[in-house]
């Protein structure tokens, strides 16, 4: 097996990218390095920076439309790239569904039904975010409107790994798939009119996370990385191994990269708390894009102050959700209540 190999967060990282499956903020080729010119309204990505896309450390929640630097974001624990180019997202409070336009304007959508627990995926389809969601017991499948936050039920998930807090919507051209909290489903339907779904054999034992590829799909254990193909057939197979600086955190998330590599972001939940990193998880090795932990002491803005620090010594808490949108990495992280934004590196 190969050994995981670590390179240094300063390394060249392209910071573009191209739609792999049609959709804007999808994981796709790109190039160029340094600091990136973002659309007006967006803060800019740089270099070897975490830097503040939405929230201000406190729980205070998005509600109505203003400017996303001067937003406050309750507990995210999900985003999307959506269809028109924003970024959709969940807040673990009422108004649960926002979005984020490339002019950088951040709006809560009023709905009734409050999403607020990890793990969850969504994947927007038209008018409205596919959506999974939910932990311990079971969790909900079914269609969000993007217009008034109604949310369709379709399903209900169950028989959760609670050790696993990743979750999945993986649309491929046989089929559909979810992977939730260590668990494997088809879906019934499609993702516009989901109708139900059912158990599946997993394509890799021992999942902690999966993600779709430029290729077809990754699957992350904790020892491997497992590439399938659209089929869901084994084309590669190579281990891995976290960062001194992130171990003993658990894999909360992951997305694609833009070639057959994974975003991985890990937390602090049983052991190390307070603390997490976002790796990039490739066959040929590790790569840590950020890592650090929560000061102690202060205020719970001060203990967040994650507005512009060195990547290597971020303030992260607890990321749970990552994705690629307008050229530029975006985790959720859900205890220092804030989207926060690194460069895309090159696709593995």
């Amino acid at each position: 097996m190969r050994a995981a190999r670590v390179t240094a967060i300063m390394a060249a990282m392209l910071l573009t990218a191209t739609a792999c499956d049609g959709g804007d903020g999808e994981p796709g080729d790109g190039g160029g390095s340094g600091t990136s010119a973002a659309p007006a309204g967006l803060p800019d990505v740089a270099d070897g920076r975490l830097v503040r896309l939405l929230g201000d450390g406190t729980p205070d929640p998005l509600d109505g439309t203003e400017p996303a630097a001067q937003s406050g974001v309750a507990g995210p624990i999900l985003v999307t790239p959506g269809g028109d180019g924003e970024l959709v997202g969940l807040q673990t409070t009422y108004p649960s569904l926002f979005t984020i336009g490339q002019d950088g304007t951040a709006t809560a959508v009023e709905g009734q039904q409050v999403f607020g627990e990890i793990p969850a995926a969504g994947v927007v389809t038209g008018d409205a975010l596919f959506l999974v969601a939910g932990s311990g017991t079971e969790a909900l499948v079914g269609t969000l409107s993007l217009a008034d936050a109604a949310f369709t039920e379709a399903a209900r998930l169950t028989g959760a790994d609670t050790s696993v807090p990743t979750a999945a919507v993986l649309d491929l051209p046989d089929a559909t798939w979810l992977f939730w909290a260590g668990t494997w489903w088809t879906l019934d339907g499609t993702l516009t009119e989901p109708a139900g779904a059912q158990p599946a054999e997993p394509p890799v034992e021992g999942a902690v996370a999966a993600a779709r590829t430029e290729s077809g799909v990754a699957v992350l254990t904790d020892s491997e990385l497992v590439l399938l193909d659209e089929s869901l057939r084994e084309t590669g197979r190579s281990a891995w191994t976290p960062p001194a600086d992130a171990e003993g955190q658990t894999v909360t998330a992951a997305t694609g990269d833009g070639a057959d590599g994974l975003i991985v972001t890990t937390a602090g939940l049983e052991q190390r708390r307070d603390s997490g990193s976002v790796l990039h998880v490739t066959p040929d090795g590790v790569t840590m894009l950020a890592t650090g932990s929560k000061p102690g002491g202060g205020t719970p803005s001060t203990n967040c102050d994650d507005a512009d620090v060195a990547a290597d010594a971020a303030h992260l808490s607890r990321p749970v959700s990552v994705t690629l949108w307008q050229n530029r990495v975006v985790v959720a992280d859900q205890a220092c209540h804030s989207l926060l934004q690194l460069p895309i590196p090159a696709a593995g």
